[in-house]
């Protein structure tokens, strides 16, 4: 048996000079999104999640990751794939001189698909996202990583 998950159109979130966000699958199950970034800046800052993986594969240009309690700092390139288990505290910035562009995968989706949506349409949602309390540890595992 084999489960597919169908990109027809994607869903445009977000379109201007430096960033785009599209949303290519939104099921309960998982969500995947293409973004690009131009060079040097901060996509999300320190967070965990307690419900599901969020993991990450680069297409083209670099992305700069911090994970677990440490802030391990990892860097991947075109080829690079992290996967980040629930209830590690991770942070992510585009690094290199140029854009970055990458699929973000949240398995299960943990209402990511529903608050990127209301990013777009300027409506707060909740979901599965928690900040990290300052100084404590917040990882119960770590990162896989694999680089090209």
């Amino acid at each position: 048996m084999s489960i597919r998950h169908p990109i027809s159109d994607e869903e445009v979130i977000v379109r201007s000079a430096d960033r785009s966000i599209s949303l290519l699958v939104a099921r309960q199950d998982l969500s995947i999104t293409r973004a690009t970034y131009a060079a040097g800046q901060r996509v999300a800052g320190p967070h965990i999640h307690h419900g599901h993986t969020d993991a990450f594969y680069v297409l083209e240009g670099e992305l700069t990751f911090e994970v677990g309690p440490d802030g391990e700092t990892v860097t991947l390139r075109q080829g690079g794939f992290v996967a980040v288990p629930p209830g590690v505290a991770h942070a992510f910035r585009t690094s290199g001189t140029g854009p970055a562009r990458w699929l973000t995968f949240h398995a299960a989706d943990g209402g990511f698909a529903e608050f990127v949506r209301g990013l777009r349409d300027g409506i707060p949602v909740e979901w599965d996202i928690a900040p990290c309390p300052s100084g404590s540890p917040t990882s119960t595992g770590s990162a896989r990583s694999t680089n090209r």
